[in-house]
């Protein structure tokens, strides 16, 4: 066995369930080889949930096919669990079978790390145990409650409590950096606890105050596009938008008045449309957002294949970007199911003259497969964590740096 260079999992905890001795011999010879801990070895459901009732896994290796209580079972009964460990399927069963168990496992709300056929792949199974680490690096503790009201909301956007991180979007085929999706980050003005993005947009929605969020956001990125250039980045920024924030037709005069203020460009902006419910007031949406478009503002759909939404979407809205869902870049190197459920948003997007951009890149695989179905642009932890300004310039900076010492062009 050749062992995959560089590579450690000191402290990683692993519960492998196979009914085949043979199998889980070979599992924990590879565990052990990257300094794994593993905390037990089951043949079946029930011997796994009494090794889970007495040791905590961060990581449990099921197969699916085994006597008595098979895998769906185990999975099932594990997200009920209130330590729940993330999930890799182990299976000899076709394709199907594979991902429909892996959206089974999504669905119960457990982290599917992905999915392992049989005979398996030692590197196979390293890029999975290395996906769970880079999930953890990503994951924040659970802050201390924050009483997100309106007076808090309303304080921390006159204040400092918001900022952007931004995630590179990369050309695929060449590597430049052609733009960056701005992502918010709000620190409580009060206790100065990070708040989780997505309870901060709850609570401005609940307290109708989501279009002074979003505003803010985007002068914010506005303001640090300008510095960007000037730093010698030129490249797009993106923030998102909501439906919610297209139900009113005075956004689109907002927006370009903030665009003024700071002498930007509107065709330098992508506004990313985030949702995913069906359009109940089609000319309501298309008023504000026609009028962004034509003033040169792009338009992507994000999180494509999500929603009951997304085909209505891609219809009907001006849109110039079509974002793949991470879910399905996920699945496309798993399985001839996953592949042709990528491969199809693609090649629609395409035929819909849209830049096809993969979201959620994390691995080799997922970047060769993006590249040969015909993905223009890709963003993810391959590339790069979302990075302040200031970090983001000097990541820009050391790329440009290497690419110079290549001989590769660095316009």
């Amino acid at each position: 066995m050749v062992r995959v260079q560089n590579v450690r999992f000191p402290g990683l905890r692993v519960l492998v369930v196979d009914d085949d001795s043979m199998m889980t011999a070979l599992l924990s010879m590879i565990l052990s080889d990257y300094d794994v801990d593993l905390v037990g070895v089951a043949n079946n459901g029930n011997a796994a949930l009494g090794l889970l009732s007495g040791k905590a896994a961060d990581v449990l290796i099921c197969d699916l096919n085994m006597p008595g209580m098979d895998g769906v079972q185990l999975m099932g009964l594990v997200s009920t669990l209130e330590q729940r460990p993330a999930i890799i399927v182990l299976s000899g069963e076709d394709s199907r079978i594979l991902d429909s168990s892996r959206q089974f496992a999504e669905a119960k709300n457990l982290t599917v790390l992905g999915v392992l056929n049989k005979p398996i792949a030692h590197e196979s199974l390293v890029a999975l145990l290395a996906r769970y680490q880079r999930k953890e690096q990503r994951a924040t503790n659970k802050a201390p409650d924050v009483a997100l009201d309106q007076a808090h909301i309303r304080a921390g956007l006159v204040g400092t409590a918001l900022r952007l991180s931004y995630q590179p979007k990369v050309d695929l085929r060449t590597g430049r950096l052609i733009g960056v999706e701005g992502l918010l980050r709000w620190t409580d003005p009060e206790s100065g606890v990070l708040c989780p993005p997505g309870e901060v947009i709850m609570a401005a929605e609940r307290h109708h105050l989501i279009n002074e969020l979003t505003l803010a956001i985007f002068a914010h990125a506005v303001r640090d596009r300008r510095i960007a250039a000037a730093g010698g980045l030129a490249v797009n920024f993106a923030i998102n938008l909501s439906l919610e924030n297209l139900k009113e037709a005075s956004i689109a005069d907002q927006m370009l008045m903030i665009a003024a203020r700071e002498a930007a460009t509107p065709s330098d902006f992508t506004l990313e449309i985030t949702e995913t419910h069906l359009i109940d007031d089609l000319a309501r949406i298309l008023e504000p957002l026609l009028r962004l478009r034509l003033q040169g503002f792009k338009i992507a759909l994000d999180d494509f294949g999500t929603g009951a939404s997304t085909m209505q979407m891609l219809s009907q809205l001006p849109s110039t970007e079509l974002k793949i869902d991470r879910s399905f870049v996920a699945a496309g190197p798993l399985g001839s199911q996953g592949r042709a459920f990528l491969q199809s948003a693609v090649e629609l997007g395409r035929q819909m003259g849209q830049s096809i951009v993969a979201e959620g890149i994390e691995t080799n695989k997922e970047l060769e497969l993006a590249i040969e179905l015909g993905c223009h642009l890709g963003q993810g932890y391959l590339f790069s964590r979302p990075l302040p300004l200031e970090d983001l310039m000097v990541w820009e900076r050391s790329r440009a740096g290497m690419r110079a010492t290549a001989g590769i062009p660095v316009d």
